[in-house]
């Protein structure tokens, strides 16, 4: 805990600087004489570093302060040290960072620093427990006699080296009764080991009965410092002096400002002799107040310091010595004054020739000011100074194609370059403004070239200059422009002129003109936007600013509603869907500059009255819509009226199909193509016969021959169905056809723009398209992009534009996202079932023919034929009623065949068309947000199913007979809570007594013929508690027993009930007829 401390404080106070220097150091093992010692509140850190190329060896010292962990001290003979301690305070090195590391590794092995640190952070906490000896500690300290010293500095020490001797007596005492000492390293064994040493017949130093002050302790400790470096660096460096001798300290250069600094508040005289007489002096925290006088002579000028040149103490110019006092000026001061005082080469005065008097005068005065507030200047002088703020001017210029700036600066009436010298007056000039604002250019960019600046970097940068740096310019000065300087070129609405107009087919014209913009040039200007730059530049060398917001509006509709090889010269044609975008926009962003715009605005209103529309609901459709679904036949009636295509995207459930199929019907005589997923094709024929039997349907499938016939006999159908995979092997038919509508049913078939799926369906021809999709983005844009490139080919552009455009730069701004729902929105129709919940009934109910695979259905038909002509010969014999048991299980059997044939047949390799009709309900359902219970009456079946939604990767929770009551429950709330969106039941473990109200979708994947039964399962979600609308959709194989036994006459049904849920009661099967038993073993209608 230490440790960390200590590095926390040692990197706050030196910014980490040196960090790495110094642990290369410790890690190549080159430091030596390393001493660590302490007293009650610093450490000492002393050690000798040598160089990592061995040439050269560094004496550094560093000091802790116990109590704050704070750097109190630091010192390094190198180069670095010497150059960066006036500028940083405490400055560290790379070899002090290198002692500071061993000392925490040292400080492992230190128990008695370790204890030290320890008990500076217990501190108060000792303070508070031991109070009362604390206090008798302090009251015995108070009572100690206390010591002064006095200093004594030597000018002229040994060898002309700075020195000091030291007096020391009882506090109180007059200098004159003080004692010298003899012997400072005898003082400070005194001190430290608390031996008494005699230093007359009067007076004895004694620390076990005296006392030091702060002031005097600090000496003591400074003069404890001195001899750790003359003992460390003993014979380092040739260096043979000593700096404590006898009763004579000679005090290190590098540590004079430090000892004067500690001294500061004793009583201090000052020798500066051998022959003068020591004075008491004063150490003063300043600048020396010199007095400089400036007279004019009949040929030149004389400078003068009155009271002589302030003396450099020590070698760096941070101590001086003037008019009998000791200056510590600030750092910044004395590397000011050093350069100044070489001028004066040690005499007072100096002259100046006439002659040279503007030249000399205007950069010597204010650099005289900041050394003194005392400058005497004659009349003659002043009348020729002039002294004012300064104020600057920037002129800019274009010299060919190179940018040129003239810095001038104004004092008063004076105005001149400001690398020009001004004659006239001695101007008082502001040399550290000027410096700061030439170097502020320089950062901008511009470089100086004789008396000019020149801005030579690239195009980006001077667009950058221009568009925004400027301005801190002007916020400097006043800024100026030649008459041929223009940079950039600003576009608003007053420089734009465009007109609408209805071009020939489908298509409107836009004729535009911008203002000094070339047309030849738009194109590349619309590139550029696109591109995301922020100017283009014209062939005429000017900035064309596209953050201009006008510009940049026009611009980009003019990108949104072309391709580059639209536009043409001065105009534009684009397709009638994009004029909703246009007119949208207009408005949006209040562009007066267009005219036309008046048929924009009805195929906008069309739009917007959807509902006020009076689109009639054909008499031939036996179904009653509701209202929501009557909005949707509307809006598919409005998108058709006005030329478009469209997306159908409501919410699972919300009846897509019923819709669509009012849509065909009340466009007859037409010729649609309904393109399906397999399982789905004979659902919507079940759907047409069910709303509109007057509908000529066919439903491509069966072999190639089977459907090639339906296709070329097309002119006896109204609507054909068929499916995505057909669609691909008959193309070639396909495509020699044109269709009045294209219907795509669960459309994110073709969410993968490069699939077969996608490439086969988007090259049947037909006027209008159509997508019924519930998930019309799934997981990218792309998708959406492919969908809209079936419904109006390229009023997305094309897909690497549009990628560029929307799906790269999703992120980026809240603009591109907005810019596409604008475009879409229009040509979606989306609706959830929280938006209509008000027209729905709390339960919907459905039932959803689904095409067995081909390999299923041959498996299906195999046995079918199979029990019948078993069930025919025994009806031949006459033996039919003696054969319940058997007869039940060949309609069983039946039953898993239409569910998944690998349940009985094991070696079977095909696929189940009502599994894989299951899975793609399930993806839906989940993406659009929902819960779903999925019920079997054969467990068999279920298990099958799991293994399908693993390698679908659904989380799916699953509950039959075998599983324990009290895992039932953890079942049920873990599904109630959101982990799995799938919960798998089997009829006997979920017919009763569990609450899953999370589940807003029930499936009945196979019939259960008693309805008792099948809303007893439906239960478990439509019950108290449900806040959400519920879907049943029960799953029926085409072609086969489930579907003949719905489709029995109610009274019929009602005695198969009985066989079939209670397969106990043989004798329930004499209620069947012959015909009724034979005809649930037929294959077709």
């Amino acid at each position: 805990m230490i440790k960390q401390v200590l590095l926390e404080k040692f990197n706050k106070d030196t910014c980490g600087k040196n960090d790495l220097g110094g642990k290369r150091i410790l890690e190549n093992d080159l430091i030596s004489n390393f001493d660590i010692k302490h007293d009650e509140e610093l450490i000492y850190i002393n050690s000798k570093i040598i160089s990592e190329n061995y040439f050269s060896e560094y004496i550094n010292k560093l000091e802790i302060d116990i109590n704050t962990k704070n750097i109190i001290s630091t010192f390094c003979t190198c180069d670095d040290f010497e150059r960066n301690e006036l500028r940083k305070n405490n400055y560290c090195c790379k070899h002090l960072f290198a002692s500071f590391y061993k000392f925490l590794n040292e400080l492992d092995d230190n128990e008695e620093l370790k204890s030290k640190f320890n008990k500076s952070i217990l501190s108060k906490n000792i303070f508070k427990n031991q109070k009362d000896n604390i206090l008798d500690l302090l009251l015995e300290e108070d009572n100690k006699e206390e010591i002064k010293i006095e200093v004594y500095i030597n000018k002229q020490g040994i060898k002309n080296k700075l020195a000091a001797e030291f007096k020391i007596g009882l506090k109180g005492l007059s200098s004159n009764k003080l004692y010298v000492v003899k012997d400072i390293n005898q003082l400070l064994t005194s001190y430290y080991n608390k031996i008494p040493v005699k230093y007359g017949k009067d007076f004895s130093f004694d620390p076990r009965y005296q006392r030091l002050s702060i002031k005097e302790k600090k000496i003591i400790d400074f003069l404890e410092k001195v001899k750790d470096i003359e003992s460390t660096s003993s014979g380092f460096m040739k260096r043979q002096d000593k700096y404590i001798d006898g009763k004579m300290l000679i005090i290190p250069d590098f540590l004079i400002r430090e000892f004067f600094n500690i001294i500061s508040k004793n009583r201090v005289y000052l020798n500066e002799g051998f022959f003068y007489k020591p004075v008491e002096t004063e150490i003063i925290f300043d600048k020396p107040n010199i007095k400089i006088s400036l007279k004019g002579l009949e040929k030149e000028y004389i400078l003068s310091l009155e009271d002589g040149i302030p003396e450099k103490i020590d070698k760096k110019g941070t101590v001086f010595l003037y008019a009998s006092s000791i200056y510590l000026p600030s750092f910044e001061y004395c590397y000011d004054i050093s350069s100044y005082l070489n001028i004066f080469n040690n005499t007072k005065s100096i002259s100046i020739d006439k002659n040279q008097e503007i030249r000399i005068l205007y950069r010597l005065l204010p650099k005289l000011y900041t050394l003194s507030d005392y400058i005497s200047i004659n009349k003659s002088i002043k009348n020729k100074i002039v002294k004012e703020n300064v104020e600057f001017r920037f002129y800019f210029d274009k010299v060919n194609k190179d940018i040129t700036l003239t810095l001038k600066v104004k004092y008063g009436e004076h105005e001149f370059n400001i690398f020009h010298e001004y004659t006239n007056k001695i101007i008082y000039r502001d040399i550290n403004k000027e410096g700061e604002v030439i170097s502020f250019l320089r950062s901008l960019g511009f470089e100086a070239s004789g008396d000019k600046l020149y801005l030579l970097l690239g195009d980006d940068y001077l667009f950058k200059f221009f568009k925004y740096d400027i301005d801190k310019l002007q916020d400097i000065g006043e800024v100026f422009y030649s008459q041929n300087f223009k940079i950039i070129k600003n576009i608003n609405n007053k420089n734009i002129i465009g007109q609408i107009k209805s071009g020939k087919f489908d298509y409107f014209e836009l004729k535009f003109k911008i203002d000094d913009i070339p047309e030849t040039e738009v194109k590349d200007i619309i590139l550029a936007l696109r591109d995301n730059l922020k100017y283009f530049k014209l062939k005429n060398g000017e900035f064309l600013d596209l953050e201009e917001i006008e510009l940049k509006n026009f611009i980009k509709l003019l990108d949104v509603l072309s391709l580059e090889n639209e536009i043409d010269g001065d105009s534009i044609l684009f397709s009638k869907n994009k004029g909703l975008y246009l007119d949208s926009f207009i408005k949006d962003n209040n562009i007066r500059y267009i005219k036309g715009k008046k048929e924009l605005s009805q195929i906008q209103k069309k739009i917007k009255d959807i509902n006020k529309l009076t689109f009639k609901e054909p008499l031939q459709l036996s179904a009653e819509l509701r209202p929501y679904q009557k909005e949707g036949y509307n809006w598919l009636k409005t998108m058709d009226y006005l030329g478009f295509g469209g997306i159908l995207g409501d919410e699972m459930g919300l009846g897509k199909t019923i819709q669509a199929i009012t849509f065909i019907l009340s466009s007859l005589p037409s010729r649609t193509l309904i393109v399906a997923p397999t399982s789905l094709i004979y659902n919507w024929s079940s759907e047409i016969e069910k709303f509109a039997p007057t509908i000529r349907y066919a439903v491509v499938n069966g072999s190639k021959d089977e459907r090639c016939n339906i296709i070329n006999t097309i002119e006896k159908y109204d609507v054909i169905i068929t499916t995505y995979n057909l669609v691909k092997r008959d193309l070639e038919e396909y495509e020699k056809i044109q269709f009045d509508y294209c219907f795509i049913d669960e459309a994110q078939y073709i969410k993968n723009s490069t699939s077969q799926n996608s490439l086969a369906v988007k090259k049947i021809k037909s006027y209008r398209k159509f997508a019924l999709t519930g998930t019309p983005l799934e997981n990218s844009l792309m998708e959406l992009w492919s969908i809209f490139d079936f419904i109006m080919p390229g009023y997305l552009f094309d897909e690497k534009r549009f990628s560029v455009r929307y799906h790269k730069r999703l992120n980026e701004s809240e603009e591109v996202l907005e810019e596409l729902n604008k475009l879409i929105k229009p040509f979606i129709l989306r609706r959830y079932k929280k938006d209509v919940i008000k027209e729905l009934p709390l339960k919907i109910e459905k039932k959803l023919v689904v095409s067995m695979s081909e390999e299923q259905e041959k498996v299906y038909s195999i046995y079918a034929d199979h029990a019948k002509s078993l069930i025919e010969k025994k009806v031949k014999d006459d033996d039919l009623k003696t054969s319940k048991i058997e007869i039940l299980s060949y309609i069983t059997k039946l039953r898993q065949l239409c569910l998944d044939p690998s349940v009985l047949i094991n070696d079977y390799i095909g696929t189940s068309g009502k599994v894989e009709a299951l899975i793609e309900i399930l993806q839906q359902g989940i993406e659009e947000g929902h819960k779903i219970l999925v019920f079997s009456q054969f467990t068999s079946v279920l298990k099958n199913i799991t293994n399908k939604l693993k390698t679908e990767n659904i989380l799916y929770s699953y509950l039959d007979g075998s599983i324990p009551s009290e895992k039932r429950l953890e079942l049920v709330n873990e599904f109630n809570e959101g982990k799995n969106s799938v919960f798998l039941i089997s009829l006997k473990a979920g017919g009763t007594g569990l609450n899953l109200t999370s589940a807003d979708i029930v499936i009945h994947f196979d019939p259960w013929w008693n309805p008792a039964v099948e809303d007893q399962a439906t239960d478990r979600a439509h019950r108290f508690g449900q806040t959400n609308i519920v879907e049943v959709i029960k799953l029926i194989a085409k072609n086969s027993i489930e579907e003949k036994i719905v489709n029995l006459q109610d009274e019929k049904r009602k005695l198969i009930e009985k066989i079939l849920d209670n397969e106990n009661d043989i004798s329930s099967i004499n209620t069947l007829s012959e015909e009724d038993i034979l005809g649930l073993f037929s294959i077709g209608n």
